[in-house]
């Protein structure tokens, strides 16, 4: 087997006292990242005295992925820049961890903005990449010089998905907005938590395979299609508008505290092969759902959604496409049915 190339092997920060900034080579045991590029990896075990607030100057810096690995008893790493000149930030093609991966039990937090690109150095679904909070917690602030026109993460037409049992955060007191063509996936067990100031704009599908996922702003689920394939989805008392409602695995919506509007376009043809949807803390007069804008939005959808706090009532629709419980007979209107239907046997019994 042929060794790999020094200039395409990997490379970890080793920064000491001297200096915070990305670029300088002498930060990284094989030089800095863009050399290749090359997987970037983060080991707090490296230097005692390591810095863990990286400058990354306001200048787009390439790898293939970014690898947090485990430092015991110590802080994780957080990407800053104080120029407001800020460009793009971050920039990783698919490859290497596909992404990024933190095996650390710390919490990874980046101020600057993330862009995904194909192995190449292209757009289109070749830029798919994957965040995984394998270990710990990863937090996208989006805050970052204002005077910044670059969006928090730009998926670049792939498919941005997240994963791990830890809790991913993207957008807190900055502008949190993932923007392109690509969709998002959520996997694994942790939470993802979609906030900001700016609204995502993303047109690919959403997907919900495990886990929470928390619309902690207006129109956080991009402007495609929502498909629920298991886990929670919170609302987060704020409003949506997307593309279709699909359901391939039992799941719940949350609509939580405060006022959610839900709307979505006619999903009728959407086949949920008989999975169930549980609606939680849905508040008549203050929540909706609405799916189409004519009442023919669902159809045997609406046996299937269960209003858990209206009884496990099933949906009904209205002429405005507005879903809400259908009325549940009281236990003793059930018995008088019962007991009408055994007289109506009887009677027939007899006259047979």
């Amino acid at each position: 087997m042929s060794a790999v190339p020094l200039s395409r092997a990997d490379t970890t920060w080793t920064a000491g006292a001297n200096t915070a900034l990305y670029s300088t080579a002498g930060n990284w045991n094989n030089g800095v990242p863009s050399t290749g590029p090359q997987l970037s990896i983060f080991d707090g075990n490296a230097l005692i005295n390591q810095i863990r607030s990286i400058d990354i100057a306001g200048t787009p810096r390439n790898s293939i992925g970014l690898r947090f690995d485990f430092t015991a008893a110590d802080d994780g790493f957080t990407f800053f820049t104080a120029n407001a000149a800020l460009n793009v930030g971050l920039q990783s093609r698919a490859g290497g961890v596909n992404g990024i991966l933190n095996n650390d039990n710390s919490t990874q937090i980046f101020n600057v903005p993330f862009r995904m690109f194909t192995s190449a150095g292209g757009s289109g679904a070749g830029a798919a990449q994957t965040i995984n909070a394998a270990a710990g917690d990863i937090i996208f602030t989006g805050a970052y010089p204002t005077t910044s026109t670059n969006s928090t993460i730009h998926n670049n037409g792939g498919t941005l998905t997240i994963d791990g049992a830890f809790n991913v955060t993207i957008g807190t007191t900055g502008r949190g907005d993932i923007v392109n063509s690509g969709g998002l996936t959520k996997n694994g067990v942790g939470k993802l938590t979609l906030g900001g100031t700016m609204a995502n704009t993303y047109s690919g599908p959403t997907i919900l395979n495990a886990g929470r996922l928390v619309a902690n702003k207006v129109n956080a689920l991009g402007t495609g299609s929502l498909t629920l394939n298991g886990g929670i989805l919170e609302t987060g008392g704020f409003s949506q508008t997307l593309g279709t409602l699909d359901l391939d695995s039992n799941s719940t919506l949350d609509f939580g505290a405060g006022d959610s509007d839900l709307v979505f376009s006619d999903s009728d043809l959407q086949d949920w092969n008989g999975s169930t949807l549980t609606i939680m803390n849905w508040t008549a007069g203050v929540d909706s759902l609405r799916v189409g804008t004519d009442g023919t939005g669902f159809d045997t959808q609406l046996g299937l959604i269960r209003f858990s706090d209206y009884g496990n009532a099933p949906g009904q629709i209205d002429p405005n496409g507005f879903v809400t419980p259908a009325p549940v007979p009281e236990p003793g209107t059930w018995l008088l049915l019962g007991l009408g239907s055994l007289a109506w046997v009887c009677f027939r019994h007899r006259r047979g």
